[in-house]
């Protein structure tokens, strides 16, 4: 397992944050390559638990996306401080002679935030079939000094290209594998009586953004 150093990120850079382009260009131009099927997804986790709402699954490999309407977290609020979801994609129907990896991930959610109170964004992906291999990459989030956020934010999380955790490398079958990739947040806060939120907003739910790369292998 390798961790990537934490970012401290600033309201300004959050709430700026524009979507990239969803799809990461081939290590080889000239080679064929055709993305692979998501044959299943489920979610595992006390932000996403199974009896919730129903989570939203769109835009299939080039625009991978899912709602989470059960996903909330709090600092002094009702809800947990920290609040984590798995999700579990199955794979299939990949390029032999290939191998892909997640590289971003934007979560889109609503935010409350007093100025001494922090917000961390823990990431973590592996492959079932090599479970040691794991990266982890976690953000910070706080707010300007003394000024209390109210308003909905998108963090983009990026796994550098050197840490990146690669599927098995495709074979006949077009077997990719099992990713599994754990979203959680947690608040911090020096002062019991401060008060933090994230979740969903009065019409919208968390959300998430993948972005992929592939190489031949």
């Amino acid at each position: 397992m390798h961790f990537v150093s934490p970012l401290t990120l600033f309201f300004a850079a959050c709430s700026a944050t524009a979507l990239q382009k969803l799809i990461t260009l081939a290590d080889n131009l000239e080679a064929p390559f055709s993305p692979p099927t998501i044959r299943t997804v489920s979610f595992s986790g006390n932000g996403c638990p199974q009896d919730g709402g129903k989570k939203q699954i769109s835009g299939g490999w080039e625009h991978f996306a899912f709602t989470l309407p059960n996903f909330a977290a709090s600092y002094g609020g009702s809800k947990p401080k920290t609040v984590n979801c798995q999700a579990h994609m199955n794979l299939m129907g990949g390029e032999p002679g290939w191998q892909v990896a997640v590289k971003d991930i934007w979560t889109k959610g609503h935010l409350e935030l007093e100025p001494d109170v922090k917000l961390t964004q823990f990431i973590t992906a592996y492959y079932s079939q090599d479970a040691a291999n794991t990266v982890s990459i976690a953000q910070t989030v706080t707010s300007p000094s003394n000024s209390t956020l109210a308003r909905d934010i998108t963090i983009h999380s990026n796994i550098p290209s050197e840490s990146v955790v690669w599927s098995p490398c495709t074979g006949s079958d077009g077997n990719v594998g099992l990713l599994n990739v754990n979203f959680r947040v947690a608040f911090t806060s020096t002062n019991a009586n401060s008060y933090a939120y994230f979740g969903g907003s009065k019409n919208s739910s968390v959300s998430e953004r993948w972005n992929w790369t592939w190489r031949r292998c």
